[in-house]
């Protein structure tokens, strides 16, 4: 049997997008007092960490092991916090997937804008009626976290996914990214249109994270099964 954990545990989120630290911190600050939960920002840290995987779960994992090899040393116990998201169209072939924060064409070395992605993302769309997509998140953590005399360390993935469909215009004044565009069958709303607060009781990155949390829960039972991880190591 493990024993208890007996330090706070940092989660550390590993994004320097506000937007996305607005979503998921909220989510994250109850888990349990054994828990507190800080940014790059607010540990001083600033990076910008290359998306180069072929997939929202390698470059997930690409960020949450970058952040914890800089920072694990400052801690006894730590769990780097990253995510990946994209958006697939079905009338695309699965576009823009993993290259949904880059996928506008812009001059060499220069991200294109969340006005620009859409703008860009509605013109091929122009005059398909198949418009039905889906948004996939997948939260990765990578921990080492100390129980009694022992250090456990993981890496674990969760996924959330919400079906929905591209709209012809943008429709709602909140959010970020493609949630102007993005209609929720569930509710037939824009995330734009949503509330933070709706936002995440049923948004793909808020149902990766509630996995996330069950599975943080489960470490601070000294009788449950250690997190093991979900991908081949690399």
């Amino acid at each position: 049997m493990r024993e208890s954990a007996k330090s706070t545990i940092t989660i550390i989120l590993a994004t320097g997008n506000r937007e996305k630290v607005n979503e998921l911190r909220p989510l994250l600050e109850n888990i349990s007092p054994l828990f507190r939960v800080t940014t790059l920002k607010e540990l001083g840290v600033e990076i910008d960490i290359e998306e180069t995987e072929q997939t929202l779960e390698g470059n997930a994992l690409l960020k949450a092991r970058a952040i914890f090899s800089m920072l694990s040393e400052r801690f006894s116990s730590i769990i780097a916090l990253a995510d990946d998201t994209g958006l697939e169209v079905d009338a695309l072939q699965g576009v823009p997937g993993v290259y949904s924060a880059r996928y506008a064409p812009t001059p060499d070395g220069i991200a294109p804008t969340y006005q620009e992605n859409v703008r860009h993302l509605l013109y091929c769309m122009k005059g398909i009626s198949d418009r039905n997509s889906r948004f996939r998140t997948v939260i990765a953590l990578k921990g080492s976290i100390l129980f009694g005399d022992k250090q456990f360390e993981f890496e674990h993935t969760t996924e959330g996914v919400v079906s929905g469909s591209i709209t012809l215009e943008p429709k709602g004044t909140a959010g970020f990214g493609y949630d102007p565009v993005f209609l929720v069958h569930s509710t037939a709303k824009t995330y734009a249109e949503m509330s933070i607060t709706e936002k995440n009781t049923l948004s793909h990155r808020a149902l990766a994270i509630q996995k996330a949390i069950a599975d943080l829960k489960s470490l601070l039972e000294p009788s449950s099964t250690p997190l093991t991880s979900t991908h081949s190591p690399q």
